[in-house]
């Protein structure tokens, strides 16, 4: 019986026009691909600048193309991450979109002890992940304002999510199409316990 041969490495190629939209604005590739970005845009470069906990997959911050150019492929330096960027052309600027490397989730860090992200717009595929990763000391309750949306391990909806002090939290999946969730989160035995972060995540955005 012959044994099946690896899939070869394939380059997945993002347009972006003049309003700074990204197409396809949610790009998976494998963890071996390659990704590159094509300025379709008449009279500006464009500027792709990467977002949060995983800005470095590709080795750089940011890419900026000129006119009618395509960028050089750019090789995830690890794998089975999502990454968000923003993109700039001229005086337009749109975003975040997302590019899902492998399987792995998009990482969202609490970075103050009010709760704050670092990424307050968040966006994965539908079918996507995404967890916490809070950086404070404090248990951070973070409430989604509707169900259906985020979905645990087992399949079951998620609207309320409690990640301990200095740990991640659960990876919670996205379903489906042109959603967005957004939440607050609250630090528990934060002496300012009226100040509470808050941020929203797309979901399958088209």
């Amino acid at each position: 019986m012959a044994t099946p041969k690896e899939a070869l490495e394939a380059s997945q190629t993002i347009n972006i026009n003049a309003n700074a939209h990204a197409s396809p604005r949610n790009q998976s590739i494998g963890n071996q691909d390659t990704v590159a970005f094509k300025n379709n845009a008449p009279n500006d470069p464009a500027t792709m600048t990467f977002l949060g906990a995983g800005a470095s997959v590709f080795g750089l911050g940011s890419v900026t193309i000129a006119v009618g150019a395509t960028s050089s492929p750019l090789t995830p330096a690890s794998g089975n991450v999502t990454v968000d960027y923003s993109v700039t052309v001229g005086n337009n600027s749109d975003g975040p979109f997302s590019i899902q490397v492998g399987t792995g989730p998009l990482e969202i860090d609490i970075v103050t002890v009010n709760g704050d992200v670092n990424l307050p717009t968040a966006e994965i595929p539908n079918s996507g992940s995404v967890f916490f990763q809070n950086q404070e000391g404090y248990a951070a309750t973070i409430q989604f304002s509707k169900a259906n949306v985020l979905f645990d391990q087992n399949g079951d909806s998620v609207t309320q999510q409690v990640v301990s002090g200095n740990s991640s939290g659960a990876v919670l999946t996205g379903r489906g199409t042109n959603q967005d969730v957004s939440y607050t989160i609250t630090m528990a035995g934060h002496p300012r316990l009226s100040d509470t972060g808050n941020g929203s995540i797309k979901v399958g955005q088209t």
